[in-house]
């Protein structure tokens, strides 16, 4: 319900990065966001986002997910329904099955996150001026991207739909700022759509006050096969109060259980050493991560940039866990090292203040 003037928000995503990255931007604009795995979080944020954990279903499970989920979300203010900026997942499954479940009048379907370079032009999703289709996501070997053109992905029976282009982020505000009723319309898209969104429906931006505990170890753990992830570990260096746990480089026919063994390994860490911040990239390598540590919700506290959001857990003995994750493919290649110095620096101002 509205109260005070400020709407609810509920957010809906296919993945751990998704539901986490849909919530970041309210935070940064002094709003309260947790986020529950696979099921809704306690009501007591202005922000409710949930991960269905969906990606890796089958369709027509992933469409009884989102069904469930988004009905369960409806009676939030505003609903907004995660969709990777690449293309992947059950997107038309599960955009179906949300508008459905929502009762919404409209759809809105605006994946454009420009400050990660995916933008749409004339309807046509492209990662650095390429169609999505026609890049490494669409060689994706678990997740890949079918389509570049948005109408491909629009269901049928969905009769009111609004596809955005967008190759800036102001552009992206500005026509998502322009569209009347926000509680009438399911909207669909990616980060760019949850910051367009935030400035629109909580245009006061209040200063974080957030202070970064701990800090005697910093985990992080590259569960990501994609390139880009490992050439950000390699320029972390060697650290002192930096631990890094890494997939291969190489392609392997079982995955799975190299994602199995390094977040059983890092649950392993947490649990035993003094561990205090967990970096993941990879939605997957985080799920997994806290499945080992069976975390079921955090709350978002900040982003350390764009698409790179910190959170807080609690493990089962009452200790406090940071979590930050970032999709494999985002960022450039210095990520990882700023987050890093960000977490340190942060962590050395609250040991001073003590």
């Amino acid at each position: 319900m509205r109260t005070n003037g400020q709407y609810t928000i509920g957010i809906l995503a296919d993945d751990l990065t998704s539901a986490a990255d849909g919530a970041a931007p309210f935070v940064q604009r002094g709003l309260r966001a947790v986020v529950g795995r696979r099921r809704l979080p306690l009501p007591n944020a202005t922000i409710l986002a949930v991960d269905s954990g969906s990606r890796s279903l089958l369709a027509s499970q992933a469409m009884q997910r989102a069904s469930e989920l988004a009905g369960q979300l409806a009676s939030q203010d505003v609903l907004y329904k995660t969709v990777d900026s690449t293309l992947r997942g059950h997107v038309r499954a599960e955009m179906e099955a949300a508008f459905t479940a929502s009762g919404r009048k409209m759809l809105v379907f605006a994946p454009a996150f420009p400050g990660a370079g995916r933008t749409t032009v004339s309807g046509v999703q492209l990662v650095d001026g390429i169609p999505v289709a026609e890049t490494g996501y669409g060689r994706d070997p678990v997740h890949p991207a079918r389509h570049s053109r948005l109408v491909e992905l629009v269901p049928s029976s969905i009769g009111n739909v609004v596809i955005l282009d967008a190759t800036t982020q102001g552009e992206l505000d500005a026509k998502i700022a322009a569209l009347p009723d926000p509680e009438s319309i399911l909207w669909v898209g990616s980060p760019g759509m949850a910051l367009a969104l935030a400035k629109r429906l909580a245009p006061v931006q209040v200063a974080s006050d957030v202070t970064l505990a701990g800090g005697r170890e910093i985990l992080v753990v590259v569960g990501s096969a994609n390139p880009r992830s490992h050439r950000q570990a390699d320029r972390i260096g060697v650290e002192r109060g930096v631990a890094l746990l890494r997939a291969p480089v190489e392609r392997i026919d079982d995955p799975n259980s190299i994602l199995r063994d390094i977040a059983q390994a890092a649950a392993r860490r947490v649990v035993d050493e003094p561990c205090d911040v967990v970096v993941a990239t990879g939605g997957d390598t985080m799920e997994a991560i806290l499945d080992g540590l069976d975390i079921s919700a955090f709350e978002i506290l900040q982003e350390l940039e764009p698409g790179f959001p910190l959170g807080r857990a609690s493990l089962g003995n009452g200790r406090e866990l940071l979590i930050a994750m970032k999709a494999g493919g985002f960022g450039d290649d210095d990520t990882l090292r700023r987050a890093v110095a960000r977490l340190r620096a942060c962590a050395s101002v609250s040991e001073k203040a003590l």
